[in-house]
């Protein structure tokens, strides 16, 4: 299959359009409308995380980027998603600012980003900001910045600093949680931020002793927090991830810090993908994009100002993610011609058969996208966490019915599902062999 890009460019097939090709076909009703915009404010980083998928997976494309968005770059986006929110009829709109580092970009142009935004937009939509910090550089005055232009953040820890500085290093190498914890420690000094401050994402790291971890976020006063499985394909699968025998260490993990935080009813800790699972058995349309399958209206405007679907899908190959549109020539809606973000925003739709006829497709969705990917199969596969997926799914689904009487479990229609049963009857990573999957 070929394409053509909106500037009349022909190509060759790529690496994207082949993985789009294997994807089971789906009767796509509409297009959805984009309410999400994540802002590659800045490319580059000061940190090397071992395990980032913009660095250290194998996409050089960053390396063509400018450092920072320029102004005129702005001025276009906000022009292009002017246009879409009339188009679309759009009341909410959401920009996140993200990078490499974002706090790279300079307090300046926060505040012009903003002002601009507020002028060019007024009328159209209620805008939300939101940015994603590793915390380096995160100092009392940026917070005052973020009060003032009401910036939500977040902040990346990986745990306490023996694991934290397994990965999330700088280019000399030096751990950076000490300079995490400063920044922490401020935030929690102010409590005027607790309505911005959306908590820490951590990257599951299997080294880590998971109580141990889990009791570090509660003693340094974290309330809220969310649990990342380490990004990774078929092809490039992440440690200790393998598709031989039964092994599911991520949610082996996971289950022990879920079952010390729900058996103590911990209400002091907000833990998303837990709270995400237990929300899906009971709502099964209140998906996202990584879990329950649901759609998403979420674009990537990279430094350039290029136009493309989520920056994870840059783990399945270079240059996956270009797409050849730029806010500076294209309009928002020009993505719609893209099978690539049709399958993403379109969520649990462009799912494999295996994962269709799954028992517990309602909460898992698939899994998150990049984890579906396989050279041979292009997304046309379970997720690569399919069993801890499940296994994961079906031991809190377990233990929230343990707590609801038998009456009320039969009139919901929540009998118990076994983790073995299902595995037994879909064998997710291919035929008893475990071979990966293939076209």
């Amino acid at each position: 299959m070929t394409r053509r890009l909106i500037d009349g460019t022909k190509t060759a097939p790529s690496l994207t359009q082949q993985a789009v090709a294997t994807a089971p076909a789906t009767e796509v009703a509409a297009n959805v409308p984009i309410d999400t915009y994540i802002v590659k404010v800045a490319s580059r980083c000061n940190l090397n995380c071992s395990y980032c998928y913009v660095y250290n997976k194998g996409d050089e494309s960053f390396r063509s980027q400018p450092y920072r968005m320029r102004p005129a770059t702005v001025s276009a986006l906000l022009s292009r998603v002017a246009n879409h929110c009339l188009e679309e009829k759009l009341e909410h709109l959401t920009f996140i600012f993200h990078g490499g580092e974002p706090l790279l970009a300079g307090s300046d142009f926060f505040r012009q980003f903003v002002t601009e935004a507020e002028t060019v937009l007024k009328g159209h939509a209620t805008l939300r900001y939101a940015l994603e910090t590793n915390g380096t550089l995160l100092t009392s005055d940026w917070l005052e910045l973020f009060r003032d232009l009401n910036v939500s953040f977040g902040i990346s820890l990986d745990g306490p600093e023996e694991i934290h500085d397994r990965n999330r290093v700088n280019h000399s190498g030096a751990g950076s949680y000490s300079q995490v914890r400063r920044a922490l420690d401020l935030v929690r000094a102010d409590r005027r931020l607790d309505p911005l401050f959306g908590g820490v994402l951590t990257v599951i790291d299997l080294a880590a002793e998971p109580l141990s971890l889990y009791r570090h976020l509660k003693e340094i006063g974290i309330r809220r927090c969310d649990f990342l499985l380490p990004d990774g394909t078929y092809d490039n699968p992440p440690p200790m991830l393998s598709f031989d025998g039964l092994d599911t260490p991520y949610a082996d993990w996971l289950i022990a810090i879920f079952d010390e935080w729900f058996r103590s009813e911990d209400t002091m800790l907000s833990i998303r993908i837990f709270e995400n699972i237990i929300n899906l058995l009971f709502d099964p349309g209140g998906g996202n994009e990584t879990m329950g399958g649901g759609q998403n209206g979420v674009l990537v405007i990279e430094t350039d100002g290029g136009i493309e679907p989520v920056d994870v899908l840059k783990i399945c190959g270079p240059s996956f993610t270009k797409l050849g549109l730029n806010v500076e020539r294209n309009e928002i809606h020009d993505v719609y011609s893209s099978e690539l973000v049709q399958l993403y925003h379109h969520g649990a739709a462009g799912l494999c058969a295996k994962c269709r006829t799954c028992p517990v497709v309602a909460v898992c969705g698939g899994g998150y996208l990049p984890h579906r990917y396989s050279s041979p199969g292009g997304f046309a596969n379970p997720s690569i966490y399919c069993r801890d997926l499940i296994k994961l799914i079906t031991h809190v689904r377990s233990s929230v019915l343990a707590t609801i009487p038998e009456k009320l479990r039969q009139k919901l229609g929540m009998e118990p599902l076994s983790y073995e049963d299902i595995i037994s009857a879909h064998r997710p990573h291919g035929d008893e062999t475990g071979q990966l999957p293939t076209r």
